[in-house]
């Protein structure tokens, strides 16, 4: 998208109406669109003489500048990091290695191995963690870690969206 050009109003000499002309017509010939006259355009020094057309606030062409960058990145960014942190932070919750169950299910009497789940469970006797439980608490601790600060910098990314939207509603209300 071009710089939007400056439209001059040139008048004809056969009726009332008024040509629109841009610079690159100085020193022309233009024919009015209403009468059909051709009119000669003024050179590039005298067309500053004739009126300008102004153009509508809704009409004018507007292009990206650090504050649409920064915002469609902000948003990009918080999207992104967020979506990865709700991924990341979702965990298994339990150790259990269900082959491992199931194999034990399958090679002893099912009401010894209910007899000693109970036991198992009633027991006030402390355990060491497994190995299994081991390597769980720290995948969990840092996909939690890692969750959290997705998430930290996707609110960065929305707080600079934010401010730099702001930023550009205050100086398009200057104009």
């Amino acid at each position: 998208m071009g710089v939007p050009r400056k439209t001059f109003l040139l008048p004809c000499t056969g009726c009332p109406s008024e040509i629109e002309v841009v610079s690159g017509q100085a020193g022309g010939r233009v024919e009015c669109p209403s009468c059909g006259t051709r009119n000669d355009v003024p050179t590039f020094r005298d067309l500053d003489q004739l009126r300008t057309k102004t153009v509508a606030s809704g009409g004018q062409v507007t292009r990206w500048g650090f504050p649409q960058a920064v915002i469609l990145a902000g948003v990009a960014c918080a999207v992104t990091c967020w979506t990865v942190a709700a991924f990341v932070g979702a965990t298994p919750t339990s150790a259990i290695d269900v082959a491992m169950t199931r194999a034990n299910i399958e090679a002893g009497d099912d009401a010894a191995l209910y007899r000693s789940l109970q036991d198992y469970a009633q027991s006030t006797v402390d355990r060491g963690p497994m190995r299994v439980e081991v390597d769980l608490q720290r995948r969990t601790l840092f996909a939690q870690g890692m969750s959290r600060a997705m998430y930290a910098i996707g609110g960065l990314g929305a707080v600079a969206a934010a401010a730099a939207g702001i930023a550009l509603l205050r100086t398009r209300r200057q104009f």
